[in-house]
């Protein structure tokens, strides 16, 4: 938290694209969201070291993968983690420190810029006990006549913090439209049951 907004970003928009252009940068993430950063960023900066777990093929779609491989100035770190950042809240980020996990190995890369595209937490804790969630806090939706539908009737769970949502903004939306037709679906049986 001490350098967000001081060279750490959640997002790579235009804006931290130009901040960092020509400059050395770090992306932390392996799926598809970190994928779409790394190559929108990369044609702009240095270098960007792409620190992940695991292989991408565990986490990101082939035609990303792809694309990453034919960026010349990408490195990706697989097994690495980030275990330090150096610099001052005023002046900003001015390293980051990798750890190899295999062998414990540190590397120390100055840089300004850190970009974490990494699982978010769902912002659905005052939903608890009202609401059944997985164990990560996800809001279980299902049924067959209303996937939408959280464990309570009526109450709708839509996007990210759905549980199994493909953490997208354009399912998102096109999960919006559909729950329209499945709370019209709710409120149909309310009159006709409040009808009978």
């Amino acid at each position: 938290a001490e350098f967000e907004g001081a060279g750490v970003s959640y997002w790579a928009s235009p804006i931290e694209a130009r901040l960092c252009e020509g400059e050395e940068v770090a992306l932390v993430g392996g799926g598809n969201s970190a994928g779409q950063a790394v190559v929108f960023l990369a044609p702009r900066v240095k270098h960007l070291h792409l620190i992940v777990r695991r292989p991408l093929a565990a986490t990101m779609s082939k035609y990303l993968i792809d694309r990453i491989a034919a960026l010349p100035n990408v490195t990706i770190r697989v097994g690495t983690e980030i275990v330090g950042l150096e610099g001052e809240r005023a002046t900003g980020l001015t390293a980051a420190i990798f750890r190899q996990r295999s062998d414990g190995a540190e590397t120390r890369c100055a840089m300004r810029h850190l970009f974490l595209f990494i699982g978010a937490d769902p912002n659905a804790g005052w939903l608890k006990g009202c609401v059944d969630t997985d164990e990560k806090g996800f809001i279980v939706t299902g049924g067959a006549a209303l996937p939408l539908q959280t464990s309570r009737t009526g109450v709708f769970a839509i996007g990210d913090v759905r549980a199994g949502s493909t953490k997208r903004v354009a399912a998102a939306v096109g999960e919006g439209a559909a729950v329209v037709a499945q709370i019209h679906t709710i409120l149909a049986d309310m009159v006709e049951r409040r009808a009978g």
